[in-house]
């Protein structure tokens, strides 16, 4: 007889755990990270070289046009993980209800419109969040990625069952 060691998880996304997948995402794939870098690079380059100009210059010489294109970079960086969210909101909510369950062979999603079974060498690696645990596609970019948000747990000690699952299976993986 063999123990069930499956985790079930039924939830519907939100925005804030899209979000926090996403942030976790960026910072632990060497591509996200980077970009990250070359977008703010950018922004403290543009305040840099408005700084230098309105030393030399003036307030009054800086016009608006370099005011909107200093505002609408960093708004840029700030917002763009925002954005993607709420694409990726619409989508999952598409999807209705989301039913995962993990266990030895993977991860099978089923919602109201789609059925998905994944094998653990798909994924490479895992982050845990304080809301949600990540599982990211070995590629540079970390491209494939599944959120499981831990409210959608029966019981709180299942997210230790499904830690020592993920841990298990992406390092045999």
């Amino acid at each position: 007889m063999t123990v069930d060691t499956s985790v079930k998880l039924t939830y519907v996304v939100t925005w804030r755990e899209i979000s926090e997948g996403l942030k976790m995402q960026m910072r632990h794939s060497p591509a996200g990270r980077w970009c990250y870098r070359v977008l703010w690079g950018l922004c403290a380059l543009l305040g840099l070289l408005t700084a230098a100009n309105l030393l030399t210059r003036g307030v009054g010489a800086a016009g608006v046009e370099v005011w909107r294109l200093l505002l609408t970079a960093c708004l840029f960086v700030i917002a763009i993980r925002w954005l993607t969210a709420l694409a990726l909101l619409a989508y999952a909510r598409h999807l209705g209800e989301h039913r995962v369950t993990v266990d030895a062979d993977g991860i099978s999603t089923v919602s109201e419109r789609h059925t998905n079974q994944t094998n653990w060498g798909f994924y490479g690696r895992s982050v845990e969040g304080r809301r949600v645990f990540v599982l990211l596609t070995p590629d540079v970019w970390g491209t494939g990625v599944l959120i499981l948000p831990k409210r959608g747990l029966d019981a709180p000690q299942d997210s230790e069952r499904l830690r020592s699952l993920i841990t298990q299976h992406l390092a045999a993986a």
